[in-house]
């Protein structure tokens, strides 16, 4: 057996905490994954697992070993995949996990262009509004907005999210066109709660700049989802914040207005996150650069 083999088995048993199941995972038996343990706390001199009839877990010197393991595995593996990705055809299953509405209206697109340029490579898509540690639950990709505080990842910006204010020709024919933040108190507004750019945040710094109150703003729907604020908007319920790749069909189209257009709303950036330690194979690598050139051609 090569000296690797053991460090492999020893990842896998503290991993599962069991030996049966590090010897499935291992497609072995028990008892090599029991002597390749033994042989290798022979080997350092020291005990690694604490070992119960029910469980097994680390010692201290083992949780120690046990990282430096992990980081000696990960290297192999990722020289591995840089030798055999060498001047290769992109090929190989891209996990990706993305915004819900953003991955609703941009990513089909998007993955079909990407799919005639580069067919061996499929796709595995998550799309969830929840945080997602994508290092732990192994995505490849990650598609947000706004900041990131995971010192484990890289983040490339490759487009901006731009907002407008607007509402149905329908509902401004009842309610009437606002064209000053004082009018809006005579207004139905429509909320996204889990949205930062779709509260009624938009307006904070003009109530500030303005002397402008939002005490008296009627907020008609506060709900979760950006997709029915964005449907009750159009039916003619209120007005909202909603961004371009959303509102820009619909503007375009006439069934929505654009109201103060004049004002100067913080634009957000669309970030690609991927793992900061690891190796970009030629698939990564290739879906990187074409949503890149995607959005700065868009």
């Amino acid at each position: 057996m090569s000296r690797i083999d053991p460090l492999q088995t020893f990842v896998a048993v503290v991993r599962t905490r069991n030996f049966t199941s590090a010897a499935d995972a291992l497609g072995v038996t028990p008892s090599a994954v029991s002597k390749q343990i033994s042989t290798l706390e022979e080997r350092l001199g020291v005990r690694l697992l604490n070992r119960t009839t029910r469980s097994v877990s680390p010692t201290e010197a083992g949780q120690m070993f046990y990282q430096h393991c992990e980081n000696i595995l990960d290297s192999i593996s990722e020289a591995e995949k840089l030798v055999t990705d060498f001047d290769d055809t992109p090929k190989g299953r891209l996990r990706i996990t993305a915004m819900s509405n953003f991955g609703r209206r941009e990513l089909a697109r998007i993955f079909n262009d990407f799919s005639n340029k580069y067919p061996d490579i499929s796709f595995d898509l998550h799309i969830s509004d929840r945080p997602v540690d994508i290092v732990k639950e192994g995505f490849d990709f990650a598609l947000r907005i706004g900041s990131l505080e995971d010192s484990r990842l890289i983040a490339k910006p490759v487009a901006e999210q731009r907002i407008v204010i607007c509402a149905s020709p329908e509902y401004l024919e009842k309610w009437g066109t606002p064209t000053s933040l004082e009018d809006l108190a005579n207004h139905r507004i429509l909320v996204v709660a889990n949205a930062e750019y779709a509260r009624i945040n938009w307006l904070r710094q003009f109530e500030k700049d303005h002397g402008f109150s939002l005490a008296s703003i009627e907020r008609k729907l506060t709900v979760n989802d950006i997709d029915l604020v964005y449907e009750a908007c159009i039916t003619g319920m209120g007005i909202t914040a909603l961004p371009t790749y959303i509102a820009e069909r619909h503007l375009n189209s006439g069934e929505l207005v654009r109201l103060f257009s004049e004002m100067d709303i913080p634009v957000r950036t669309i970030k690609v996150v991927f793992p900061q330690n690891r190796y970009l194979a030629n698939k990564s690598r290739a879906f990187l650069d074409f949503i890149t050139a995607y959005f700065s051609h868009s």
